[in-house]
């Protein structure tokens, strides 16, 4: 691939082009004047996906389309991180550094203690993901030499259905991860390495899987420059230090913090996940190697095919030209095409973040080195807006999609969900059904219905059929907030013992089969001695 080593500097001064990103020197009134009319749009393309995607999130929560999982999930822990207090998250059953490592919680801190919550988690990611456009843009017009081929890819990239999902999907620390780690290819490719350093370490603290990605990115960094390695010593040498960088941080992550926090357990969604392959991730990873035609065979069915197809197509299939680099997702990309849960391989969920950074750079790529006469390729970036208008259409929520309808809209049972979540003190205790809970995640003990009583989606799953932790002592929660719509017929009996006649809570609101009931008597005594939180 030695074809596409050389970077290819823009003729216009760029204000990201410096040693450091971080310098200000080189961000003068001069360099941003003599940007070209693409990069201007790209930018205006990237705020205008931010206010569309930040506003319909904003939109979503408030009319009750977010859920528990993951909404109420990241919503508590970030309140609690930035309380430097108790870190068990209540809606998981798991301590915070036990669930996951998002180190990028306290980066969410000083918003939080100015009262941001979910709204500001929507508006965050969309924003967030929006200015991946940019590194798009940079990253194509110095591979191909042309800033309006950039803005073509920039638009690609914000059309591209999967990321339009991963706004809808609630609020996931993961999806923070694309465009740092598109800036630092960017600067990979310029030789910027301190800076490529910074953003990728700002990736690997949106999430401890995020390594595997890192360590890949160091592995093709090494691969495209070996050809001619006298003259690029310093770019095998970044690209076998970020690989190590990456390697010891998952280590470091999952083997010590998570296994700290986790009573000495692998982080839960080995198990959860990939329970056909082992309990443990040396298990999972040894199983997977010896028995690769158990893996093929996952791998190729139809679900996956299709999951495949949805990927690709939105950018034309272009990615494939550039499959050395799509290396850089395969180890997410093996996870989610042999894990046992189906929304791991659909593109309507955050599953697929770590691997768009790779598939947006090998299309890139690819193109750059396959169709190097520049007839292929405006001819290549006409298919690749093409497609990318067409799946849009089909395939995403955007408000141009045939999906637009995945985002909750004004409906007569907001009123009552609201007076009804409006009730509950901000210090007290509450279990809520699904679509409620993230609206009260905002404190130290907030439940998932039907947790406490019944554990549910609870901490792991012991071998033995259990949990750990075991559940809270059911006696602590002070309010329930019902949506009577969402609950399942297993559970009827349970709630109608809580709040009939002679039940543990008391009726204080009750309209559109929303319910809020506050606790007037103690239940009986707690099986087993649950803890008392």
């Amino acid at each position: 691939m030695s074809g596409v080593d050389a970077p290819q500097d823009g003729a216009a001064i760029d204000i990201f082009d410096a040693p450091t990103l971080l310098s200000l020197r080189t961000r003068t009134w001069q360099g941003i004047r003599s940007q070209p009319a693409p990069y201007w749009l790209a930018v205006a393309a990237s705020v205008v996906f931010g206010v569309i995607f930040g506003r319909l999130g904003v939109q979503h929560h408030t009319n009750f389309g977010s859920w528990s999982f993951d909404l109420a999930i990241y919503d508590q822990a970030f309140w609690l991180a930035s309380h430097f207090n108790k870190t068990f998250i209540t809606v998981r059953g798991l301590e915070l550094w036990g669930h996951h490592v998002n180190i990028v919680a306290y980066l969410f801190a000083p918003a939080y203690w100015l009262g941001a919550g979910p709204r500001f988690l929507y508006v965050a990611q969309a924003v967030i993901i929006g200015l991946g456009g940019i590194p798009t843009y940079l990253i194509a017009r110095d591979r191909l030499n042309n800033a309006w081929l950039g803005l073509g890819f920039c638009l690609a990239y914000l059309m591209y259905a999967p990321i339009q999902f991963i706004s809808w999907a609630n609020f996931h620390p993961e999806a923070l991860v694309f465009t740092p780690l598109l800036f630092a290819w960017w600067c990979a490719r310029k030789r910027y390495w301190r800076a490529m350093l910074i953003f990728l370490l700002i990736a690997l603290s949106t999430r401890e899987d995020t390594a595997l990605a890192v360590i890949m990115m160091g592995v093709v960094l090494v691969l495209i420059h070996l050809r001619s390695h006298r003259e690029n010593r310093a770019a095998i040498r970044w690209g076998l230090g970020i690989s190590v960088l990456g390697a010891v941080w998952y280590t470091l992550a999952t083997k010590v913090i998570i296994k700290h926090y986790n009573n000495g357990m692998d982080p839960f969604y080995v198990k959860y996940f990939y329970g056909e392959f082992g309990s443990t991730t040396f298990e999972v990873a040894k199983n997977m190697a010896s028995r690769p035609g158990d893996v093929y065979r996952l791998a190729t069915e139809p679900d996956r095919i299709d999951f495949y197809k949805k990927l690709m197509l939105p950018l034309g299939g272009l990615p494939l030209l550039g499959l050395p680099f799509l290396l850089m997702a395969a180890p997410q990309m093996l996870a989610s095409v042999t894990g046992s849960t189906p929304y791991a391989r659909s593109i309507e969920y955050q599953y697929p973040s770590v691997m768009i950074a790779a598939i947006i750079i090998a299309a890139i790529e690819g193109t750059a080195f396959f169709l190097r006469k520049r007839v292929l390729q405006i001819v290549a970036m006409v298919w690749l807006l093409g497609s990318s208008v067409i799946t849009n259409k089909e395939w995403s929520p955007s408000p141009i999609g045939k999906n637009n309808y995945y985002w909750a809209t004004p409906n007569p049972q907001v009123a009552a969900r609201n007076e009804a979540v409006a009730l509950v003190p901000d210090d007290a205790r509450v279990a809520a059904t699904y679509q409620l809970l993230p609206h009260l995640a905002h404190r130290k003990y907030a439940y998932d219905w039907p947790n406490p009583w019944v554990p549910a989606y609870w901490g792991n799953d012991l071998d033995d059929g259990t949990q750990w932790p075991v559940p809270h002592d059911p006696n602590t929660i002070d309010w329930l907030v019902i949506d009577r719509a969402q609950i399942g017929e297993a559970q009827q009996e349970l709630l109608q013992r809580l709040i009939g006649e002679n039940g543990e809570f008391r009726i204080v609101f009750e309209r559109d089969g929303a319910v809020a009931a506050q606790r007037v008597r103690p239940g009986p005594p707690p099986v087993n001695g649950l803890p008392v939180p």
